[in-house]
């Protein structure tokens, strides 16, 4: 399977599960907004992320990707607003996403701009470890986001389709 060759729909899918890649990134806010972006559920997400990884189609074929995030939290550390660019030598995939959290649960929304698609995200966050879901029209994908120190790891697993399984490895840029 040659990514270039999957259509808009299966494109769409792939760039649905690519948004959940690395998490938050903070401004250079007062005390207490640090405070608060630090006793987020997110903080450990915190900063610009890239990194490489593999497409790994339901055909076994493999297909490298490159990625990069910028991701900001809210002043009181319970939202998060993400920018995502990921791209191999057939394609390239836009996303923003929002989310929110509530305890340990998330949700929110994301918009891939390239082919102008949007989705709903929801699932769990504790200790540097997000699981969840990210769905849109004819789509959905399980998402396992792990972060430690400088590295992060993706695992996404869209269900059905030409796409079986996208890992990503990313490092917190200085």
């Amino acid at each position: 399977m040659a990514l270039h060759s999957l259509s808009s729909s299966k494109v769409f899918r792939l760039a649905g599960a690519l948004l959940a890649i690395g998490l938050a990134c903070p401004s250079s806010l007062g005390a207490q907004t640090a405070s608060a972006q630090r006793a987020s559920p997110f903080a450990n997400f915190l900063g610009n992320w890239q990194g490489t990884g593999e497409v790994v189609g339901s055909d076994g074929n493999r297909e490298r990707i490159r990625c990069r995030a910028k991701y900001e939290i809210s002043e009181k550390g319970d939202a998060l607003t993400q920018s995502l660019l990921c791209a191999s030598a057939s394609y390239r995939v836009d996303i923003s996403s929002y989310v929110v959290a509530s305890g340990q649960g998330v949700q929110g929304y994301w918009r891939e701009a390239t082919r102008q698609v949007q989705g709903s995200m929801t699932g769990q966050i504790a200790n540097g470890r997000f699981d969840g879901t990210v769905a849109g029209p004819a789509f959905t994908a399980q998402l396992s986001l792990r972060a430690a120190d400088d590295r992060q790891t993706v695992d996404i697993r869209p269900q059905g389709g030409d796409v079986a399984r996208v890992e990503v490895q990313l490092s917190r840029r200085m």
